[in-house]
């Protein structure tokens, strides 16, 4: 067995699996299913979590009925430029994913903006101005089929499973709305959670300035109308899955559906998306060995004859995963809470002497000293006027929580 998979024992892989299920369960309802005190098991996820080899976290994109802009970014760089440019871009809010990868393609963002326009000023005013990156180029996410949230460890039983999957399916008030809007009252709480999912009423209450009964009514409305949503992860060193690998093809429009379904039973498969650039299907894969590229590859055309594989690579560094910075083992080593409604490239910020972006505040997120290039002074007017307001033009939801 590989040795950084065995430091951690199979308790520990069953604690990370159950939370992956149930990422807010309390101690007290996961001991049982998992025959552990639940102090004990509280102090093994203390020392999990503190070392960084496992976190949970909460993310929230979706502002109402409003789906957020998301895309994949590839970025080329001179030669030399990429580590700089990577850790630049690790420290913005809106680039929720940042990895080195094989290839033609130094840098594969995934990025999270309100919209269109806020992505435009993203990719011109931000990224393409960071020094040593040549070019970019979009890929726009059209539908998700299966997300990164969905992937599991193996090491619980089915019927540990059931007793977690049916603990955590909560019935939704009938007078719930179907989607529940995110207010701007509701993002402190929202970002508060990006680092812990797991953090007490009690301490977001504190730290949100909101009584606890707020707190609880916002959590179970943003959560019931899936809007929040809860995770657990595990280094990739101790998951036994430590190769990342990225997959683009081509499929018929008829026959996307079918591929997706066929795509997401793999066990290998860590997301699936439909795309809008040169290449219509993406996929996120994770493999035990790097060899395992070719077999997997091999089995999805077996499986999808539809689906032509136009191209791979292989993540050589997962710097950021889902707001985590990450270590080049995968372990956590700080949250850059993901504020996608902030100003993507604020037209006055500050740049130094070479142009290059300063270092992101101390919580993670980028603010005034972040150094995102100014706009030119000969761009137009109403331009600038849209970088000062575009903070507010995320759609305002119809009720407040």
């Amino acid at each position: 067995m590989n040795s950084a998979i065995s430091a951690m024992d199979d308790m520990d892989r069953a604690l990370v699996h159950a939370l992956q299920l149930a990422p807010r369960a309390s101690w007290e309802r996961l001991a049982p299913v998992l025959g552990a005190r639940p102090d004990t098991l509280a102090r093994r996820w203390e020392r999990l979590s503190a070392a960084g080899d496992a976190w949970t976290a909460g993310l929230g994109l979706r502002s109402g009925l409003a789906v957020p802009c998301t895309a994949w970014v590839e970025v080329t760089c001179t030669a030399g430029t990429a580590p700089a440019v990577g850790r630049t871009l690790t420290g913005d809010a809106h680039a929720l994913r940042v990895e080195h990868l094989t290839g033609s393609r130094d840098l594969l963002l995934f990025v999270a903006v309100p919209d269109l326009t806020a992505l435009y000023r993203y990719l011109s005013f931000r990224v393409q101005r960071i020094p040593g990156v040549v070019a970019t180029r979009s890929s726009m996410v059209t539908t998700v089929h299966y997300s990164p949230n969905r992937w599991r460890l193996d090491q619980l039983t089915p019927a540990q499973t059931a007793q977690l999957t049916d603990a955590a399916q909560r019935p939704v008030p009938t007078a719930a709305p179907a989607t529940a809007p995110l207010s701007a009252e509701d993002r402190p709480l929202v970002l508060a959670l990006a680092g812990d999912a797991r953090r007490s009423v009690a301490s977001l209450a504190r730290g949100c300035g909101m009584s606890e009964s707020t707190v609880r009514r916002r959590l179970a409305r943003l959560e019931a109308g899936g809007v929040l949503r809860f995770s657990c992860s595990l280094a990739s060193v101790h998951s036994g899955w430590p190769v990342s690998a990225t997959l683009w093809g081509e499929v018929a429009e008829h026959d996307v559906a079918d591929c997706a379904a066929a795509v997401s039973g793999l066990r290998e498969t860590r997301a699936c998306m439909s795309t809008s650039g040169p290449w219509n299907f993406l996929i996120s894969a994770r493999l035990r060995t790097v060899a395992e590229l070719s077999r997997y590859t091999a089995e999805l055309t077996r499986r999808v004859p539809a689906l032509r594989i136009a191209d791979s690579a292989l993540a050589l560094y997962v710097r950021k995963s889902a707001a985590q910075e990450l270590d080049p083992e995968g372990r956590r080593v700080r949250t850059i809470p993901a504020d996608i409604w902030s100003d993507p490239a604020p037209a006055q910020a500050p740049v130094g002497r070479s142009g290059a972006a300063a270092g992101p505040a101390a919580d993670g997120r980028p603010g005034p000293e972040a150094g995102h290039a100014a706009a030119p002074s000969g761009d137009p007017a109403p331009l600038r006027a849209l970088g000062r307001g575009l903070a507010s033009a995320w759609p305002r939801p119809r009720t407040a929580g």
